[in-house]
């Protein structure tokens, strides 16, 4: 479990339930308990703190430990430096004292414990002053010390060196006992319908470019598409254009090209008659399937390209129906069938715990798509939710697809591309839908997905 892990699961909590308050006095009430048990015979508590919801943690935390301990409070940079609703609320609950961070060495003197609640998992860069004063301090102190949730710093070399770590709901990416101390798990109470169900916390996983970035840093696919059916070709190669990769190729029949390119010039066109394809080594993923049909041209062509790309891939359509489970086993596959597909492709019934089985199995990603999508890589599922009777029209299948490949031509993992291309899919026919009832087309749905994106809906 890493950073953008646990803001998903905060996004999503508080899209249900208003805010995270509830979790944070949770959270406080863990500290809580675990000092009362490490250390009975404590007299004093020293908690420093930060600007954000970790400090709101140690805040939280106080409040509990005031019937046992005497407690001094330290905010860093002051009561009016608290940055998140939730932790301004736990400071107006708090009823114990706030010292000054101008004796901060005078209370660690005179405490028994210190309590590490300066920052959280959402530092990226080496903390500055005053905080790296604060944490060598701290770490000189010989004093017994407890980070909340992950040690302050961490991942940075300028980070807190705990004997204990109380943190929440799983241990955090790059967490040992080398870094952290003895690390203590805590359920806090995040329900798991929270954990398994996509929200608009899952968008946290969709890059954002970066300004000193060149063209291909940012995703580069190939779709083989369209053999049979041309239209399969246009709406799954529009649908990850708008997810944002630096270039889309699109691999066809030669007769194909003034179709394909008319909808979008932006595109770039492969003609691959007799299995000739330019360099696949150079594609950050590779969605094949989609409108191919099951002529032998099509049947080798499907062949060749999964037999020369060693990358990304998205087998969706008429690839279930000719490649079997094993062809693709280890190789970091994302599957996108609807429930006949799904058969089709593993001679099994279309189940969710038929779904985590074959996920897990082949080491691949399932996306089962229903009026509740299931995503699994066997280990963790999501269950997307929303959408409406409208996407049961053709080419909602290709739209999706599409998308998941652009997602995950941006480096986005295949389980994260798979419930983003879900989540989106299904919100895009909920827009189309509010604005034309029962006639809105997948056109409608692709020129959603852009709004959606740039919106974070």
């Amino acid at each position: 479990m890493d950073y953008l892990d646990e803001k998903c699961m905060d996004i999503n909590y508080k899209s249900i339930y208003g805010d995270t308050y509830e979790l944070m006095k949770n959270a406080g009430k863990a500290v809580s308990d675990f000092v009362r048990s490490k250390f009975p015979a404590a007299k004093s508590i020293a908690i420093i703190c930060g600007t954000g919801n970790n400090a709101g943690d140690g805040i939280c935390a106080g409040e509990y430990l005031l019937k046992k301990y005497k407690v001094s409070v330290i905010l860093i940079k002051g009561i009016n430096s608290l940055k998140t609703p939730e932790s301004r609320r736990a400071f107006n609950d708090y009823n114990g004292i706030y010292c000054s961070v101008s004796s901060l060495e005078l209370i660690i003197s005179e405490s028994d414990i210190i309590i590490d609640s300066i920052f959280g998992t959402g530092i990226k860069d080496e903390p500055g002053e005053p905080y790296s004063n604060i944490i060598d301090t701290i770490n000189k102190s010989g004093k017994p010390v407890i980070s909340i949730d992950v040690p302050s710093g961490f991942p940075s070399s300028k980070k807190i060196k705990p004997e204990y770590t109380v943190t929440f709901t799983d241990i955090k990416t790059g967490m040992g006992i080398e870094n952290s101390g003895e690390i203590s798990v805590c359920d806090i109470g995040i329900p798991e319908a929270i954990k398994s169900t996509a929200g608009p916390g899952d968008m946290v996983y969709m890059p954002v470019s970066s300004p000193e970035s060149h063209k291909g840093m940012n995703g580069v696919i190939g779709i083989l598409a369209g053999w049979e059916f041309t239209g399969a070709a246009v709406m799954s190669s529009l649908s990850a254009y708008n997810a944002g990769p630096d270039l889309v190729k699109v691999f066809s029949n030669n007769e194909n090209r003034p179709i394909i390119l008319s909808y979008n010039p932006g595109l770039m066109f492969y003609s691959v008659k007799n299995s000739k394809f330019p360099d696949l080594s150079k594609m950050d993923s590779l969605l094949i399937g989609p409108g191919m049909g099951k002529t032998q041209d099509a049947i080798d062509l499907m062949r060749y390209a999964l037999s020369n790309y060693k990358g990304q891939l998205i087998l969706d359509a008429d690839a279930l129906k000719v490649i079997k489970p094993e062809e693709v086993a280890g190789r970091n596959a994302i599957i996108t069938p609807h429930r006949m597909e799904f058969t089709a492709f593993t001679g099994m019934d279309p189940t969710e715990e038929n779904a985590m089985i074959v996920a897990k199995k082949f080491k691949i990603v399932v996306l089962l798509k229903g009026e509740i999508d299931i995503i699994t890589d066997g280990n963790k599922i999501k269950r997307s939710c929303g959408g409406n009777s409208r996407m049961t029209m053709g080419g909602t299948g290709d739209v999706l697809a599409g998308m998941v490949a652009g997602i995950a031509s941006r480096k986005v993992s295949p389980f994260n591309s798979a419930v983003l291309g879900s989540m989106i899919n299904k919100k895009c026919g909920e827009i189309a839908y509010k604005k034309y009832g029962n006639y809105y087309s997948v056109m409608d749905m692709i020129e959603n997905i852009k709004n959606v994106l740039n919106n974070k809906i």
